[in-house]
């Protein structure tokens, strides 16, 4: 998914900003990964990683939390809407 996906998606500002941020992490995640994992051995990439892993794992997690109560909030007081 993309963050031009979300805007097809019928998605509040609110749950589509919060998975944009999401998604954000996500690519900036990937291209440490890349960065470290191209420049030392597997072993030592794993062992350079760990920390930040947890840290963006965390993170993340917090996002998606966000972004979970906001569609639930949406859902709950749902009245002829076609977002969440």
């Amino acid at each position: 998914m993309t963050i031009e996906d979300l805007k097809n998606a019928k998605l509040s500002q609110e749950t589509a900003g919060y998975l944009g941020v999401y998604i954000k992490f996500s690519d900036i995640y990937g291209e440490i990964e890349d960065i470290v994992e191209s420049s030392y051995y597997p072993e030592s990439a794993n062992r350079l990683l760990e920390d930040f892993e947890k840290a963006m794992d965390s993170v993340m997690e917090e996002v998606m939390k966000l972004a979970v109560s906001s569609m639930n909030e949406r859902l709950c007081t749902l009245d002829n809407h076609t977002e969440i």
